[in-house]
């Protein structure tokens, strides 16, 4: 077994735990043959698709045994009934049938009871069936394409240049296309953008991936209609051809059959429709409308790193295996790109990943994020089924004198088992269904209040794994309710049984040592939960407070588009037409343009410029300094109330003719100039003429609050023939008088008077925009924080029902000692101290497991350390006090108690 991979040693691991579900006589028979099998399955995993297939298939041998479990054991008891042996096959089922009847008819007795467990478990199986339908959606279930395992994604990093993640230029596709077709013979180049759409009803924004001819035969997933990507429809001057998305035929073509060769405009160009893929094929995300197709110079240079790549791996290559000779492929770049030096990629730390298609689309804080949550709720089924299992161990011991009777009239240990297993099913089975009822409902709540980021959401539902891990769980807590007094009365036998039928309730401590562990293990739970929706509480609190380095009340974005070839001063002319338009609108404040919505996650342009006061070093191994930029339009800084650090704002004399000017962010100013930008100048062309920096600003989160502020030049959108090129697509940014909502519909009547061809959309206020940002902390807290309450409820709920029963157990003993003279304070410190001392027990073990939570916390936290103070001191603190409102209710029920009333009811 050493000689075998990690992820394997321990899939190997886990698989002969839950075997150990399984009957003895089973095991006895197939163990060793069971196992062998398993290791081989998981050993031929890790040769396709490394840790993750060993964790799929992993996954999938446990359910194997779960399913298997109820069956195998329901067989063995059959088999080996008490007083049944030599019977008759159907005779025994009649037997056990029997059990289940009796069951029944004892939980319709005990309607309550039997309502309150159900309920329970109903909640705990509910909860965790609808987070695990979006976890295996989302995380676990393969990519819809065949053989997924084997699709990669590469990318770059340079961060001496501070460019974190680069994707591909035309150049580096070129050269894995020539290098890497050994291991990788499949490649093709994408990319994302969005287009000007008009041939349907009315004019629209879609969303357009440009793919090489190759994307669809690498994916393994040809058009549903119509024909794919010719090479020749990727030339330069190739007449304009589209694929729609199965979604896009549907609800903008209606489905017809005939939109095969029709023509479309997009960006002005009369497109021809030539395919229409199948159902589900959504690559990369949901928000795809229509391919077209991409153009890569075949002699393209090293630089401009704007285009991503997909490859499939040649069969039997695994991903650490291609990432190695990734790697070493990158020391070929000096010779396939003579301008590049070794000097220049050691400068700037040059690296290459090579990354599972899957982890790419998935993310890993969304996947940290989800699992995170998914032990949440397991966390809560545990805590539901700790709280039945104390409902079965005070019900159980009350039928301690049934059971007694049933024990000397010839009932076997087997068979009163059979009838716990008989109860504990029958509830397992009837929360299970409430709880699949709920999971449904739950999953539809998921998907509609989920976080539009969040990938793959279209997929999430309740498929037949899904079921089949529902059914898993349910039959699992059942099993576990069943064992539960039958491990109280291990090593008992008959005589103990007897023994116990016979003695009062009340008899010593040990009776209630079950109990108080499955409260102190609640509670413990319940804590752990607590300290990790705590954190996420913390890092969503540290969120908040990041300074956005603008104020986005009463500013809305509207987003304006023409087509693609309309850019340049024409461009300019007409969004500073509609924002002078609109700024006379009742209600407006002022109106400010921009090519990017800050904190909005678009992606400015940018790259290595030139400064005119600093020449570049050209000696190898130096390294050109590198900024972003974006376009603005007049009153920008106004309207987003942006603070003008030195120097002076853009005036619309430098839109209209005047010479080329800039502004720069504080980050700009102090990396290059050392704080005195002023009257620099700048340039990202080695053709353009230099612009002059006028004013340094605030640093503003471009990017998004999470992300570093980066060097940051803002550009006029246009100033004669120079300034921000290819405008085709600027925001409006539109500040309300107080609180009055701005009327889009409004905008869009006089963009439409305007040009009929300009669609209006992503109308958002800037509000919403941070909270977009914000939205899968907050989601993932939200779930956390819910969790949590609820695991803190059945926590209280059971510590004050334990200490209730042993209140109603003692009600006796409390009588004699007030007689005695015992205090009423003196009875309430007593009850308080024994729950006191059952909380603090799960305190102590509830910290351990917050802290072994926070340790795989990291990735969804900002701002916080995982071992927060404040998170584990006010954790506790709050359990406690709970915890203590639980055991007051009791001890102050017990502290009234009427010695004569108690003693006479003796």
């Amino acid at each position: 077994m050493t000689g075998l991979p990690r992820s394997v040693r321990v899939a190997r691991a886990a698989f002969r735990t839950v075997a150990q579900l399984l009957p003895r006589s089973f095991r006895e028979r197939w163990h060793d043959e069971a196992d062998a099998d398993a290791c081989e399955a998981f050993r031929q995993a890790h040769d396709r698709a490394g840790a993750v297939g060993v964790a799929r298939a992993a996954v999938t041998a446990v359910f194997d045994v779960l399913r298997a479990a109820p069956g195998e054991w329901w067989a063995d008891l059959a088999s080996t009934h008490s007083g049944t042996a030599g019977t008759e096959p159907r005779e025994r089922m009649m037997n056990v049938t029997r059990e289940f009847r009796h069951a029944a008819r004892a939980l319709l007795r005990r309607p309550a009871y039997a309502g309150t467990a159900a309920l329970t478990l109903a909640l705990g199986i509910g909860a965790t069936v609808a987070i695990f339908a979006v976890v295996h959606a989302v995380v676990i279930r393969p990519l819809p394409y065949p053989d997924a395992h084997e699709l990669v994604t590469v990318t770059h990093r340079a961060p001496g240049l501070d460019l974190p993640e680069l994707n591909n230029s035309d150049g580096t596709l070129r050269f894995y296309r020539e290098r890497a077709s050994d291991y990788m013979p499949k490649q093709a180049a994408y990319g994302r953008g969005e287009r000007n759409l008009v041939g349907t009803d009315r004019p629209e924004r879609v969303e357009v991936v440009v793919a090489g001819p190759g994307l669809f035969d690498v994916l393994r997933t040809p058009p549903l209609l119509g024909r794919g990507f010719h090479p020749d429809d990727a030339l330069e001057d190739a007449p304009a051809t589209a694929i729609l998305t199965h979604e896009t035929w549907r609800s903008r073509f209606a489905a017809d059959p005939g939109v095969l060769g029709t023509f479309v405009q997009v960006d002005g160009e009369r497109t021809e429709i030539v395919g229409v893929m199948p159902p589900g094929f959504l690559f990369p995300d949901a928000d795809v409308d229509l391919y077209m197709p991409l153009y890569v110079d075949p002699e393209g240079p090293f630089g401009r790193f704007g285009t991503s790549m997909v490859a499939r791996l040649a069969p039997g290559v695994r991903v650490e295996d291609a990432s190695v000779r990734t790697e070493e492929l990158q020391a070929g770049l000096p010779d396939f790109f003579p301008g590049i030096s070794p000097e220049f990629l050691e400068s700037a730390a040059w690296g290459v990943s090579l990354t599972p298609l899957q982890e790419v689309i998935v993310g890993e804080r969304v996947a940290s994020a989800l699992w995170i949550i998914l032990g949440t709720v397991g966390v809560v089924l545990l805590i539901a089924c700790a709280n039945v299992a104390n409902l079965f161990l005070v019900r159980a011991e009350s039928r301690q004198k049934e059971l007694a009777i049933r024990a000397a009239m010839g009932a076997g240990g087997r068979r009163l088992a059979t009838g716990f297993l008989a109860e504990a099913l029958l509830l397992g089975l009837t929360g299970g269904a409430l709880g699949m009822a709920l999971a449904a409902g739950g999953v539809d709540l998921l998907v509609s209040v989920g976080p539009e980021r969040l990938p793959r959401l279209h997929e999430v539902g309740l498929d037949a794994v899904t079921l089949a891990f529902g059914a898993a769980i349910t039959v699992g807590a059942a099993v576990l309710l069943g064992a539960v007094p039958l491990i109280r009365h291990a090593g008992d036998g008959l005589a103990g049984i007897l023994r116990d039928g016979g003695r009062s309730a009340t008899d010593g401590r040990g009776r209630h040592r079950a109990r108080n562990l499955l409260v102190a293990s609640q509670l413990a739970l319940a804590l752990v939960l607590l300290v990790g929706s705590g954190l996420m509480l913390r890092s969503f609190q540290a969120l908040q407070s990041v300074d956005p380095g603008f104020d986005p009340a009463n500013v809305t974005s509207v987003g304006l588009s023409l087509d693609e070839s309309e850019g340049g001063p024409e461009a300019a002319r007409f969004f500073s037409r509609v924002a002078d338009e609109v700024a006379a609108m009742p209600g407006v404040a002022a109106v400010g343009i921009t090519a990017h919505v800050p904190a909005g996650g678009g992606s400015s342009n940018g790259g290595s410029f030139y400064i005119e006061s600093q020449p570049r070093d050209e000696s190898p191994g130096a390294l050109p300094p590198v900024a972003m930029y974006k376009a603005i339009g007049a009153d920008y800084l106004g309207v987003i109330r942006q603070r003008l650090v030195e120097g002076r704002d853009l005036a619309r004399a430098d839109w209209e003719g005047g010479r080329p000017v800039a502004l720069v962010n504080q980050t700009f100013a102090e990396r290059f100039f050392d704080g005195r930008a002023l009257g620099e100048r700048i340039k990202w062309d080695e053709d353009e003429e230099f612009a002059e920096i006028v004013g340094v600003v605030a640093d503003v989160r471009e990017y998004g609050l999470r992300e570093d502020v980066r060097p940051m030049a803002y550009l006029p959108m246009v100033v004669g023939d120079w300034g921000y090129p290819g405008l085709s697509r600027m925001h409006l940014l539109v500040r309300s008088e107080g609180s009055v909502a701005v009327s889009v519909p409004a905008i869009r009547d006089l963009v439409l008077r305007l040009d009929a061809d300009v669609p209006v959309t992503d109308v958002r206020t800037l509000d919403q925009v941070l909270a977009d940002d914000m939205a899968e902390t907050s989601f993932t807290m939200v779930l956390l924080a819910i969790a949590s309450g609820v695991a803190l409820f059945l926590g209280a709920i059971g510590l004050f029902g334990v200490i209730s029963y042993v209140v109603g157990q003692r009600t006796r003993e409390i009588g004699v000692r007030v007689a005695l003279g015992a205090e009423r304070g003196e009875i309430r410190g007593m009850v308080l101290r024994q729950g006191g001392v059952v909380a603090v027990a799960g305190v102590a073990v509830g910290l351990l497991g917050g802290w072994a939570l926070s340790a795989v916390m990291g990735a969804v936290l900002y701002g916080v350390s995982s071992t927060d103070p404040a998170t584990f001191v006010g954790a506790p603190l709050v359990l406690l006090g709970v915890a203590t409102l639980a055991t007051w209710l009791p001890a102050r029920r017990a502290s009234r108690v009427d010695p004569v009333v108690a003693l006479r009811s003796d």
